[in-house]
């Protein structure tokens, strides 16, 4: 998204629009990007040449649940987006590699559906784990000098 200097005025201006889902560029098993992502912006100048941008984002990603490896539709809200810059060069700024960059943070690390279910240990597991290599280890005696039998 690029933003032309001369079309600020000295009280700011508010922009709201679409960015096309390209604009991602991610190449992750996760993730893909098939909606636009909004955004609603107030630009203001800064002393000199600076721009400061506040505002937010939104859009929707598919993602592949790591519990049931089904695609379900994710909502990503940046609500806090920031930008600022002391001086800029040229008669334009471009936000994309900002805007992209804010959503990306927004990931969850590992996606899960909202109907998946949720992973719980049960008395099976406790049992195994009591039964298994630590309640072996729970059997063992030490003393000051090494291990009695």
């Amino acid at each position: 998204m690029k933003i032309k200097l001369r079309q600020i005025p000295q009280e700011g201006l508010r922009i709201e629009g679409d960015e096309p889902p390209s604009v991602m560029d991610l190449r992750d098993p996760l993730y893909r990007f098939e909606q636009p992502i909004h955004y609603a912006l107030e630009v203001t100048p800064v002393e000199g040449r600076g721009i400061s941008v506040r505002g937010g984002l939104s859009t929707v990603a598919r993602a592949c649940c790591v519990r049931t490896l089904e695609w379900f539709d994710l909502p990503l809200v940046v609500e806090n987006f920031q930008y600022h810059s002391g001086q800029v060069r040229g008669d334009e700024i471009d936000l994309t590699p900002e805007i992209r960059e804010d959503i990306l943070l927004a990931l969850p690390s590992s996606p899960v559906s909202p109907q998946a279910q949720p992973l719980e240990a049960g008395k099976h597991d406790q049992a195994r784990v009591q039964n298994g290599v630590w309640g072996k280890l729970d059997q063992l005696k030490l003393t000051k000098k090494g291990i009695k039998n």
